[in-house]
């Protein structure tokens, strides 16, 4: 019976028929990190020591690296908000009011810089904002003590953060580095396999799994090379090889998704001649060490094909099949690269001459990620909310544990902002937390009269908390497992001297638990969103960028475009299949945005690099296309017909112009023109009077 009720509640983690041994290695490192931290916290005579050990479990992570990023952005946090209740505090003492909204702003701001930076990097800033409130509301009754309250606070959170970095560093570290490349190879195959299957079969693929976790993957090798420079690996791969596949991977969306769109279009009037090249292209790719052909020798091929129609063919399907040979040929490019670079970083061969050409071509800045300042700054009032309204109850009746549940409030607040709706996350940390409160009483006031030492202490802690720490290295149970870890620890509060005072430990909890309640409330008025909701936020901020692209007088950079466009499409998937929407048709015009992105900008670059400085039409092509993603990203689905039309008929009258351009820029405005008209207008039928020369 208690059996299916561990398993109603945890699912099937933490029997034995799905036992996870690295798991429980995580699990047992942190308990050790955890009991280390305590014990050497007791014998300095620090405050209160019970911060050591919450520490460990907030700095614990399955990878190594991660450990490690993790305690240097937690100090650096701490260090930064410390300073800033030590600065705010003495100039403030005598008007509390003013001094909590001051320490309230300060944390806010800390929350929108944190929440303008998706990659680990941000943990700091989060730290910097609620470790000044904690310090601050602290001091309030003693406030000329505020610096000593700073300094063992940081004293209590480096402790942790050097057992939990120790333990997990030195005992069957998990390294990063295996585990990236490990990503980066399933990304390869995924790649390599979706591109044979484009050109062999020759038409749209029926599955689009692997498009999609292409998107998202792209993103989190940003996220894990954030943590690489902290490895524990003795041999780590060259971050620029792993950034140059990672922008390279980046291309393979779009680009492959382009190719299909031009097999669509030409349907079964593809000749013979193109039949045979694709064939020889998707046999490279499928097996490049048995193909008979070097990828040099397939993008000569495509270079040198011709593609002049039989009669019976007109001059639109050659637009088409010159934008799939030139597509294809950026394809085999970019593939090649990727296979080179993924050597690279496995250390089974030197960098070659094509990948080192190809990521010298990169910008190497850092990789741009979406970001949504309207939620952030919604973000920000939620904060307000909750801290400011906990502050005034505490402030206006004296509360003497209203500092705590102002201190708690901050805290919640801050840690699931990033999501697209933190309430339910909130509720269920909140529910955690009570569920941990019986356990903290039984020992309290049970088990820990009859503790006498350390081992013993250390003995009776270890059946919660190595059950506690395997469900926390299982991401679908990381929110209950922190409650409940945190929770017992805060309960608990492990001090030099054991006191059994219910009254207090009734007290701290409650004002603990208002704070929670507090910040749930205050998330669910101001920020709580829908991932249907969200996903739509994300389709238009896709749109408006758009529309600033077509606009602009100087073209973007290419892999930031694609780097932010294929974020938010990794974002915008998981939200809408969340919300039962049609993931193909939404995640598609997301996609199309990209694309047309991409064709945009090689559109401005040959008109940049052309001597007649774009055609007349040109100018008028890019104030109607701005115009119509504006319309776009105002929720609409299709263009007004008198738009529309007006739009299509100036991009053909471009395709016109063809022969009068220079034979250099041909190919890349004919493929630009090309993808903007299948992008836009998939259904209209082939434009007519075109002469090719």
């Amino acid at each position: 019976m208690t059996r299916t009720l561990l398993s109603r509640i945890f699912g099937d983690a933490i029997f034995p028929g799905s036992f996870d041994p690295r798991w429980a290695l995580f699990s047992a490192n942190s308990f050790i990190a955890a009991m280390l931290a305590i014990y050497l916290a007791f014998r300095l005579g620090l405050q209160r020591p019970y911060w050591a050990m919450l520490t460990v479990y907030l700095t614990a992570q399955p990878l190594a690296g991660a450990v490690r990023s993790r305690a240097v952005y937690r100090l650096l946090g701490t260090l930064l908000g410390a300073s800033a209740a030590v600065a705010f505090v003495p100039l403030l003492v005598n008007q509390p009011s003013l001094m909590t909204l001051a320490i309230t702003s300060w944390a806010a701001f800390c929350l929108y810089v944190s929440l303008q930076d998706r990659t680990p990097r941000s943990y700091a800033f989060v730290l910097a904002g609620y470790t000044a409130t904690t310090v601050a509301f602290s001091s309030v009754a003693a406030p000329h003590l505020v610096f000593d309250v700073a300094l063992a606070r940081v004293e209590e959170i480096v402790l942790g953060i050097c057992c939990a970095t120790a333990v997990h560093t030195l005992l069957f570290p998990s390294d990063v580095t295996s585990a990236l490349i490990k990503s980066i190879d399933a990304a390869v195959r995924d790649a390599s396999a979706w591109t044979a299957d484009v050109f062999l079969k020759r038409a749209p693929t029926k599955s689009n799994a692997a498009r999609w976790r292409l998107a998202s993957d792209v993103t989190q090798f940003e996220i894990q090379l954030t943590h690489l420079r902290f490895d524990t690996a003795a041999a780590k791969p060259p971050i620029w090889a792993i950034r140059a596949v990672q922008d390279n991977l980046a291309l393979v969306l779009p680009t492959l998704t382009a190719i299909e769109d031009r097999l669509d279009a030409l349907g079964e009037r593809r000749t013979p001649e193109l039949d045979q090249l694709l064939s020889k292209l998707g046999e490279w790719v499928r097996a490049p060490a048995k193909s008979q052909h070097s990828a040099d020798d397939l993008m000569r091929f495509c270079a040198e094909f011709k593609v002049a129609p039989p009669a019976m063919q007109n001059e639109w399907d050659t637009f088409l099949v010159s934008s799939l040979i030139a597509k294809s040929r950026a394809m085999i490019e970019t593939l090649a690269v990727i296979l080179e670079l993924s050597e690279v970083i496995q250390g089974s061969k030197p960098a070659s001459r094509l990948a080192t050409a190809s990521a010298s071509k990169i910008h190497r800045a850092k990789r741009t990620l979406h970001r949504d300042q309207g939620l952030a700054a919604l973000s920000v009032a939620a904060f307000f909310a909750a801290v400011l309204g906990c502050a005034a109850v505490w402030i206006a009746t004296a509360w003497p544990e209203g500092g705590i549940a102002a201190q708690i409030a901050a805290i919640a607040a801050a840690l699931y902002s990033s999501l697209d709706d933190p309430a339910p996350t909130l509720m269920s940390y909140t529910l955690w937390t009570v569920a941990s409160l019986p356990i903290a009483a039984i020992y309290l006031f049970v088990i820990f009269p009859a503790v006498d030492g350390f081992p013993m202490l250390a003995a009776s802690l270890g059946p919660p908390f190595l059950v506690i720490g395997y469900l926390q290295a299982n991401p679908r149970h990381i929110v209950k497992a922190l409650a409940l870890g945190l929770g017992l620890i805060g309960a608990l509060d492990l001090q030099n001297r054991f006191l059994e005072d219910f009254a207090s430990f009734a007290n701290v909890n409650a004002a603990s638990l208002i704070g929670l309640i507090a910040a749930f409330l205050a998330v669910r008025a101001f920020r709580s969103v829908t991932a249907k909701h969200a996903a739509k936020r994300l389709i238009r901020h896709g749109w408006v960028d758009l529309a600033i692209l077509a606009g602009a007088h100087r073209p973007m950079n290419r892999e930031r475009w694609v780097g932010v466009m294929l974020d938010r499409l990794g974002l915008i998937v998981p939200r809408l299949a969340l919300s039962g929407t049609d993931v193909e048709t939404e995640a598609g015009r997301s996609l199309a945005a990209l694309q047309m992105g991409l064709d945009l900008l090689d559109l401005k670059s040959s008109v940049a690099n052309a001597n007649d400085h774009g055609s007349e039409h040109l100018e008028g092509l890019v104030v109607k296309l701005s115009h119509a993603f504006r319309w776009f990203a105002s929720g609409n689905i299709e263009l007004p017909l008198e738009d529309a039309q007006a739009l299509c008929a100036t991009i053909d009258t471009e395709l016109r112009e063809y022969c009068k351009w220079d034979a250099a820029i041909q190919r890349a405005r004919l493929t630009a023109l090309v993808g903007l008209r299948r992008a836009l207008f998939p259904d209209a039928p082939a434009p007519t009077g075109n002469r090719v020369a």
